[in-house]
């Protein structure tokens, strides 16, 4: 029988403090070490997964996005520390921050200004940048799938459910033959949405929406620069979208 997994939940060390968040397929909740010495940090997140409500293909996606990001070790993507599975759920070990960068615009927009959205852009970007470097292509770009600590001093990517190494057999991560689906809705690049697979230039359209996102709930002039650089990103030919993200953050510097 499956132990139900609730506030107090032991996992890894780990007891289940608050629900922090919560979807169709998992829910995420703040945990804190039983250890005076943490096995990871002393607070983490843990997102489960109930596969009593999913199919074996999605479990199996599941573990595959803890197991892509938790090879990813860079500044401005969440860290991932592993899977496992208890009671008959599956769970994924994260690094914490406090929130999405969509909900903290919504919530405390004052925290923002000019200067410290434009680095959040860039540095949102060197962590795309870096999956690309790394043969992942992350196919959900998008200002919630952007976490930040409310002090700014952390800009961190995350949300590798959709992600594709490149290098892998697509027609076994996707045994429909549909690997262009997914994503969310006002981000997915146009090729896409007619049925071609994800690559490095769908991602830098996906980019380019979530630049356009973030001025336009903030209500901030666009400089002009960054004007440029989300009309190039968001062409709908892909052809003419910079070749990659490090293209993108020279002219987004300039």
């Amino acid at each position: 029988m499956e132990a139900r997994v609730r506030i107090g939940y032991v996992i890894d060390g780990y007891v289940l403090e608050e629900m922090i968040g919560s979807g169709g397929f998992s829910t995420v909740y703040r945990a804190r070490s039983l250890n005076l010495t943490p096995k990871y940090h002393s607070i983490i997140a843990v997102k489960v997964l109930h596969p009593r409500r999913l199919d074996r293909w999605q479990i199996r996606r599941f573990v595959r996005e803890v197991k892509i990001a938790s090879r990813l070790e860079h500044p401005n993507i969440v860290k991932v520390f592993g899977v496992r599975k208890q009671d008959g759920n599956f769970f994924s070990l994260m690094e914490l921050l406090d929130v999405d960068l969509l909900k903290a615009i919504r919530t405390k927009p004052s925290i923002f200004n000019n200067d410290n959205v434009t680095e959040i852009i860039k540095k949102a970007g060197y962590g795309l940048e870096y999956i690309h470097k790394n043969a992942i292509i992350h196919k959900d770009v998008n200002p919630s799938n952007i976490l930040i600590t409310y002090a700014l001093d952390k800009i961190k990517l995350t949300d590798f459910g959709l992600s594709t190494k490149k290098t892998l057999l697509l027609s076994l991560l996707h045994p429909n033959g549909n690997s262009s689906g997914g994503g969310t809705e006002g981000y997915i690049a146009p090729e896409r949405i007619k049925g071609k697979e994800g690559d490095i230039k769908s991602d830098i359209f996906s980019f380019g929406k979530t630049m356009q996102r973030i001025y336009s709930e903030l209500k901030f002039e666009i400089p002009e620069n960054t004007k440029y650089v989300i009309d190039v990103a968001t062409k709908n030919n892909s052809m003419e979208r910079f070749v990659d993200m490090r293209e993108l953050l020279y002219f987004l510097d300039r």
